[in-house]
């Protein structure tokens, strides 16, 4: 048997490899906190590892997700405080107003006239702050404002932006001071005119309109089990949600589109905004009274009519008020919630990150430990090496 010392250096050589590689992975292992990085070190505990880490980062991004969600919650419910508020301002004004002592001069009542003319268009902003900020939803493309008013107060204006549509459908919300309901048109997304009966498919059509989303509540293959993240617009002012539209629909689960109109039609009839307008049309007539020409008794027939306004107002007042009240309630509800499923989602993290570490992480001391020890065998394979790396007689030998 021959030996020679380039036999030696090769078996060093493999030796010295090997150290290399154990003191690498034991010193990436430290840096990464990983036990395996592929499948062949340990099938079972790395497969298992990369289905908890699946599991965890669905939990971590529903987490996040529900946190904007809430946050636009938050300014919906806050718009529809806000409008709730000034709703009940006007109950006092149109209390007021209906006693004799504010309805002998001109001027108070023209403040009057006044202050409902503002409040129409505060009440408008307070629609469109639902849309805003946090959340852009039903066709607000945030370049857009949903919903505008009229300078008389009588035309509540909706701009909406279809899925699907490049330009936005117009749809006009016009109070009849005679008829003493709202009548409908608009243009469509060609800019064409739609007739009354085209406008009001439009307006149910955006109204069932919902933004339910998957975070980590109900059942996804059951959209009525997941939540929905929207409460503004037409809906919030008529207290009609999408889901009282949608349960018209027939068992075809065809739209209901004609349902849902008439649906709609008697709620916004009954609005905070039909009565309010109301309140505008008999205050503006009484305050022209004045001025007009009108005798006592013609103006005494103007004021005997505007009180009949205002008693049909008063009376309808508070429903209209709970329609609105309703949207802060449901929203209530939906956020705690929410914050249910964000706790539970959060646990569930902390469960993840453990029994991932069981499969996957390692036990830092012990990495650390074994990191020096293989350093330790590299250096000293490395310091042999300089022993036998040598010429040898063996080397000549034939």
């Amino acid at each position: 048997m021959r030996v020679t010392s380039s036999s030696f250096y090769k078996d060093y050589a493999q030796s010295v490899q090997d150290q290399k590689y154990k003191y690498n992975k034991s010193m990436e292992q430290v840096q990464t906190g990983r036990k395996y990085d592929t499948a062949a070190e340990s099938p079972l505990d790395y497969y298992a590892g990369k289905k908890i880490d699946n599991l965890y980062n669905d939990a971590v991004t529903k987490d996040t997700m529900i946190k904007d969600v809430m946050n636009r919650m938050e300014q919906q419910e806050a718009a529809s405080r806000t409008l709730y508020s000034q709703m009940g301002d006007l109950n006092i004004k149109y209390e007021q107003m209906a006693s004799a002592s504010f309805q002998g001069l001109e001027s108070t009542v023209d403040t009057m006239h006044t202050y409902m003319l503002n409040a129409q268009q505060t009440m408008t902003q307070d629609l469109n702050t639902t849309y805003e900020n946090y959340y852009v939803m039903g066709g607000n493309d945030g370049t857009t404002v949903p919903f505008t008013m009229s300078d008389d107060g009588y035309t509540l204006t909706y701009h909406h932006k279809f899925a699907g549509d490049d330009a936005e459908t117009t749809m006009n919300l016009k109070y009849n001071p005679t008829n003493k309901v709202f009548e409908y048109s608009g243009t469509d997304k060609n800019g064409q005119p739609m007739d009354e009966d085209a406008t009001l498919k439009k307006i149910v059509t955006a109204m069932r309109e919902q933004g339910r989303m998957s975070l980590g509540y109900g059942d996804i293959t059951n959209v009525r089990t997941l939540p929905d993240t929207y409460y503004g617009g037409l809906n919030m002012i008529t207290g009609v949600t999408s889901d009282q539209l949608r349960d018209q629909d027939t068992e075809t689960l065809s739209p209901n589109l004609d349902a849902n109109i008439a649906t709609f039609r008697e709620a916004m009839n009954k609005s905070g905004f039909a009565l309010n307008a109301r309140a505008i049309a008999a205050t503006d007539k009484y305050t022209k009274s004045f001025s007009d020409g009108s005798t006592e008794d013609q103006r005494a027939a103007v004021c005997e009519e505007m009180n009949a306004d205002l008693a049909h107002i008063l009376q309808n007042w508070d429903s209209a008020m709970n329609s609105v009240s309703n949207t802060f309630r449901r929203i209530g509800v939906a956020t705690a919630t929410l914050e249910d499923v964000q706790y539970r989602l959060q646990t569930a993290q902390d469960s993840y990150i453990e029994e991932y570490n069981d499969h996957m992480a390692i036990d830092t001391y012990d990495a650390i430990v074994k990191m020096y020890q293989n350093q330790f065998s590299y250096n000293a394979a490395m310091q042999v090496g300089s022993k036998i790396m040598q010429n040898s007689l063996f080397d000549f030998v034939h």
